[in-house]
């Protein structure tokens, strides 16, 4: 996250504290409300039973709340292999938002979970998935103790080697569960030189008795299963009868195989994860907000996002703010502060969320200006339109006033956003800058001792009217 603040030097003590809180808390990785996590044990596979650990997340309410399984996939640094963050995933809060429960089974090995991963002797990558989904299953056959978890209606997802073990738990053909969703699914095994052609046929297999609608979540650019491996894995799974729908995103960053750690993620899969969802009878209304971002305001066509001059209140330092967020990773959001400075946010959880909360226990007045590419500001009154009567910064086109008055105009053109300029048939003048409404302060202030006052210029515009019998 980063964040800006300028001419306030007590703010920016605040800010940087509440920003340096963030970084590693959970308004970070998640929904700053409070979620229920129960940590659980099980036995895993029955004809291979051990300790093995996993979480459980449910909405609010009693349910019963249909269920998505949530499987990880492996680093290749052991250290990493305790998960401690997975339980924030952001996929977590896509599916509690839309009132499941979530359960995250650890594979052997991994997350305190006991003994170890099976390794195949040969390239049958699929036999070692298969063992896995024994395991993934008896974590479904637990929860089915829990009245508020309906076990008949799973959605099984995973990413890398979950998504793999994810087409596995298909190919059992388990009626409970109704989909898999495979984000970038597969396995490199050192032990595996043939890895491609190893992976292409253990797809086969799976395609080859698994009869559960699924949806593949591939990227071009991937750093792990480039474009040929998976459509090659892809191809060979329906042409063994597997029903799979494939969603070739394109690149994604510098790898797409990193797309579900990234917090912008959900622009990518969630209309084509909706839509099958939707399709097969599977809830996608979102049933419970507090557990999903804050939805944008919509585009409002103030200005285009990249026009740094367009930004009202701003002075220098906070235009270069500006610039700086502008370059910022997705999701972002950038709030003025009344006439004191910015916030710009990126990165993590609901950077939009994050600002107002920063607002809100600060006691500044923000305005949001820009959410993501988009800009939301608004003005107070409706735009006047600008007009081809003259040059925005042609001084001598202006009718009425007189030298003193082209040299406020002048300085007019300096002043930041929002700013109007107002003029009167006797030659008065009066311009605004700085006030949320300058175009009504402008006229307020020009009506005072004359007549027929009427706006010029309003912010980057000329919008007087263009025929010359409007000027009598």
């Amino acid at each position: 996250m980063s964040l800006r603040t300028l001419l306030s030097a007590l703010f920016v003590l605040a800010a940087l504290h509440q920003a340096a809180g963030e970084t590693a808390g959970p308004a970070y990785f998640g929904p700053d409300t409070p979620i229920e996590r129960l940590r659980l044990t099980y036995r895993g596979d029955p004809k291979r039973p051990v300790a093995m650990n996993m979480t459980l997340i449910l909405p609010e309410g009693p349910g019963p709340f249909p269920l998505v399984v949530l499987n990880h996939g492996s680093s290749l640094k052991k250290s990493e292999n305790d998960l401690k963050d997975f339980d924030r995933h952001l996929l977590i809060y896509y599916f509690l938002g839309r009132g499941y429960a979530v359960a995250l089974p650890f594979m052997r090995g991994y997350g305190g979970s006991s003994g170890k991963l099976t390794h195949p002797n040969t390239c049958r990558l699929d036999a070692m998935a298969q063992d896995n989904a024994q395991d993934i299953m008896a974590a479904v056959d637990h929860l089915a103790k829990f009245p508020r978890v309906d076990t008949s209606r799973v959605i099984m997802v995973g990413g890398s080697l979950g998504g793999w073990n994810a087409l596995a738990v298909g190919s059992l053909n388990d009626p409970r569960v109704k989909v898999i969703v495979n984000f970038y699914g597969g396995i490199r095994y050192s032990g595996c030189h043939a890895g491609d052609e190893a992976l292409r046929q253990g797809a086969r297999q799976f395609g080859r008795t698994s009869r559960t609608p699924s949806i593949w979540f591939y990227g071009d650019n991937d750093q792990i299963f480039p474009k040929p491996v998976f459509e090659a894995m892809y191809r060979a799974y329906v042409d063994e009868g597997g029903q799979a729908e494939r969603v070739a995103y394109g690149p994604f960053g510098a790898d797409s195989h990193l797309l579900l750690s990234d917090p912008d993620a959900a622009r990518v899969y969630a209309p084509r994860l909706e839509a099958f969802l939707s399709q097969r009878g599977l809830p996608t209304r979102i049933t419970h907000p507090q557990y999903v971002p804050l939805p944008p305001p919509p585009a409002t066509h103030y200005a285009a996002i990249e026009d740094v001059d367009a930004v009202p209140f701003l002075d220098a330092k906070n235009r270069d703010a500006y610039r700086a967020f502008l370059k910022a990773p997705l999701p972002r959001a950038f709030f003025i502060i009344g006439h004191k400075g910015s916030i710009a946010l990126d990165k993590g959880y609901d950077p939009l969320a994050r600002g107002y909360k920063i607002c809100r226990e600060n006691g500044l007045e923000c305005w949001l200006y820009a959410v993501n590419d988009t800009v939301v500001w608004s003005d107070p009154r409706p735009r006047l339109p600008a007009t081809a009567f003259a040059h925005y910064d042609d001084a001598s086109a202006i009718p009425y006033i007189d030298g003193k008055g082209r040299a406020g105009y002048e300085a007019f053109l300096k002043l930041p956003r929002p700013k109007a300029f107002v003029i009167a048939p006797n030659g008065a003048w009066m311009l605004a800058s700085g006030e949320r409404d300058a175009v009504g302060v402008a006229m307020e202030r020009c009506s005072r001792g004359q007549s027929g006052c009427k706006p010029y210029a309003v912010d980057g515009s000329v919008v007087w009217p263009e025929k010359a019998s409007t000027l009598h």
